[in-house]
C-alpha cells in the first residue's frame, strides 16, 4: 500500500497501540482503532474521540454475520466476516518467521547477534499485516473509503497477534500438555514441538528455546494446514482472552469480536467452557479487591514522579522540530518525496528518541541514583515517538482550531495579534502553516522561542486528546496522570480539549 501513505500511518498507530496490553493480563486492548469515517481530512482528534476511547457502546454480542451500522455506514449493510483474512495473515506471518526472511524478524533471542529490537519485530508484523490486507482488499474489491474500518481492524488484530507470538504460543503449549496427539495437531501443535517444550518448561536456556523454535519452524515451513490451524488457535486465544474481555469491560464494540470459527471440541479444549470469560472477570475483580478499592482509587494513590516528565519531553520535541526542518534524507522525520516509505520515517523517529534519552541515562556519574525510573523513561520515550509520528496532524489540528476560534478572528476581543502568534500560540501567522512549509521550517530553525512554544502545544494536544483518553479507556494511568500543567492560558487549554462526538 505504498501508494496510500495515510493508511500506512494509521496502521503504524495501530502497531503502537497493539502493544499497550500484556498478553493474558486481561487489560483493555487498544490494538485497533474504531474510526469515525469522513470524506474530509481525517485528523488525530477523530481517533481520540472515537468510540474506542470515549463513547459507551454497551456490552458486545457481535457475531460475524451481525448487521453492525456505524456512524457513516448503511444500516442495511451486512458486516463482512473479518476472521478469515486475519487468520490467513497470521498463518503468513508464521511462514515468514519460519523462513527467517532477511530484515523481517518476528522473534528475538537473548543472544541475538544482530541485536534485534522489539520495534523491528513490530515493523515486520506491520509489513505482513499491510501486505495481507492489501491482497484481501484487492481480492474482495474493497475500498479505503467504504471499508477503512474493516481494513484497520484486521490489520490491527494481525499485528497484535504477531507481536505476541511468544506469549501466545507458550500458553498454547501449556494447554496442550495433556491432550491427545490428534487434538493438538488440529490446534496447530506438532508433537515434536510439544515434546521439546516439555523438556524446556523448567529452567529454559537460550539454546533450548532455539531448539523449540526450530521444531515449530520446521513444521510450519512445509505444512500449510498446520500453519492455518495454529493461526486459528492463536487468534482465538487473542480474541477470547485479551481483546474481548478488555474491550467489553470498557464498553467498546468492534466488528467480529466472537470466536465462531473453531470446531466445538477444539473450542472446548482450548478455551474451556462458557464460564472461562466469567472467571477471567472474577479474577480481575479479585485482584482489584486484594489491592484495595477500585481501579480509579488505586491510580489516584500512585506516587507522582520526583520531577516532571514534561521538560525533557518538550526538549526532545523542540530538537526534533529543528532536525525535521533540515529535511535530511539520512534521518527523515517526515515524508520527503513519493519514493520514501513511512517505515523509514518511523525508524528515524525511534532512533531519534533513543539517542535523545541516552543523554539522560548515560550522563549519570559518580554512581548517583538514576534520574528516571524505568517506567518514567518508557513514558517519556513513548510520548516523544507518539507526538512525532502524529506531528503533521497535530500541527494541522492546532492551526485549524486556533484559526477558527476567537483567538484567530480579527473581530473578536480575544484575538491574539499576528505578531504574537509564534511566541504565544506556537504558530506562524497569515496562513503560512498551510501555504509554505519551508517558511515554517526556517522560523523553527532560527527562533528558539517559537520552537519551544510549538513543542509545548503539540505535547499538550497529544496528552489531552490521545494518551489521556487511551489510558483511561484501558483502566491505566501514566506516572504523572497525563496532566498538562505547563500551559497556563485557560483559553488555549479549553481549545485543546477533546472534541465531543455529537
Amino acid at each position: 500500500m505504498a501508494s496510500h501513505p495515510t493508511f500506512i500511518l494509521r496502521c503504524i498507530l495501530l502497531y503502537s497501540l497493539a502493544l499497550v496490553c500484556s498478553c493474558f493480563s486481561f487489560d483493555a486492548s487498544l490494538h485497533s482503532l474504531k474510526k469515525i469515517a469522513t470524506r474530509q481530512r481525517r485528523t488525530f482528534f477523530d481517533v481520540a474521540s472515537s468510540p474506542l476511547w470515549g463513547t459507551a457502546a454497551g456490552e458486545s454480542t457481535v457475531a460475524t454475520d451481525t448487521i453492525l451500522p456505524t456512524e457513516d455506514q448503511n444500516p442495511t449493510k451486512t458486516q463482512i466476516d473479518l476472521h478469515p483474512p486475519a487468520i490467513d495473515a497470521i498463518a503468513k506471518g508464521l511462514l515468514v518467521r519460519a523462513q527467517n526472511v532477511p530484515n523481517m524478524p518476528l522473534r528475538i533471542f537473548e543472544d541475538e547477534a544482530d541485536n534485534i529490537e522489539p520495534w523491528q519485530v513490530t515493523l515486520s508484523a506491520g509489513n505482513v499485516a499491510q501486505q495481507s490486507v492489501e491482497e484481501w482488499r484487492k481480492k474482495e474489491k474493497l475500498t479505503l473509503e467504504e471499508n477503512e474500518e474493516d481494513l484497520q481492524v484486521v490489520a490491527g488484530r494481525v499485528v497484535a497477534v504477531l507481536t505476541r507470538l511468544e506469549e501466545l504460543e507458550e500458553e498454547l503449549l501449556k494447554r496442550c500438555n495433556t491432550m491427545s496427539e490428534e487434538l493438538i495437531l488440529n490446534m496447530g501443535v506438532p508433537s515434536e514441538e510439544l515434546k521439546t517444550f516439555q523438556t524446556t518448561a523448567e529452567g529454559a536456556t537460550v539454546k533450548k528455546m532455539r531448539d523449540l523454535a526450530a521444531a515449530i519452524d520446521a513444521a510450519c515451513l512445509f505444512d500449510e494446514q498446520l500453519r492455518y490451524n495454529r493461526a486459528k488457535s492463536l487468534f482465538a486465544m487473542f480474541l477470547h482472552e485479551i481483546e474481548g474481555p478488555g474491550l467489553r469491560r470498557n464498553g467498546v464494540t468492534l466488528p467480529c469480536m466472537d470466536v465462531d470459527f473453531l470446531q466445538e471440541d477444539i473450542f472446548s479444549a482450548l478455551l474451556g467452557s462458557a464460564n472461562v470469560e466469567k472467571s477471567v472477570e472474577n479474577n480481575i475483580e479479585k485482584s482489584v479487591d486484594e489491592k484495595g478499592g477500585n481501579i480509579e482509587t488505586r491510580v489516584e494513590e500512585k506516587a507522582l514522579p520526583s520531577q516532571s516528565l514534561h521538560p525533557v519531553t518538550i526538549d526532545a520535541i523542540e530538537e526534533a522540530f529543528r532536525l525535521r526542518a533540515q529535511n535530511m534524507t539520512t534521518s527523515p522525520l517526515r515524508l520527503l518525496d513519493s519514493n520514501m516509505e513511512w517505515f523509514e520515517v518511523q525508524y528515524s523517529i525511534m532512533k531519534f528518541a533513543e539517542r535523545f534519552l541516552e543523554k539522560y541515562t548515560k550522563g549519570n556519574k559518580n554512581n548517583e541514583e538514576p534520574i528516571w525510573t524505568e517506567e518514567e523513561l518508557q513514558t517519556i520515550g513513548g510520548r516523544i515517538v507518539g507526538v512525532l509520528v502524529r506531528l503533521d496532524d497535530l500541527e494541522w489540528e492546532w492551526n485549524h482550531r486556533v484559526s477558527t476560534s476567537t483567538l484567530g478572528q480579527p473581530e473578536s476581543s480575544e484575538m491574539i495579534p499576528y505578531n504574537q502568534w509564534k511566541s504565544i500560540l506556537g504558530l506562524h501567522p497569515d496562513n503560512v502553516e498551510q501555504r509554505c512549509i519551508k517558511t515554517v521550517d526556517m522560523a523553527l530553525l532560527e527562533e528558539n522561542d517559537f520552537a519551544r512554544v510549538r513543542a509545548e502545544r503539540m505535547l499538550a494536544l497529544f496528552l489531552l486528546n490521545i494518551e489521556g483518553p487511551a489510558m483511561k479507556a484501558s483502566g491505566n494511568l501514566s506516572p504523572d496522570g497525563s496532566e498538562v500543567d505547563f500551559i497556563q492560558d485557560n483559553t488555549q487549554l479549553k481549545l485543546m480539549m477533546p472534541k465531543q462526538v455529537t
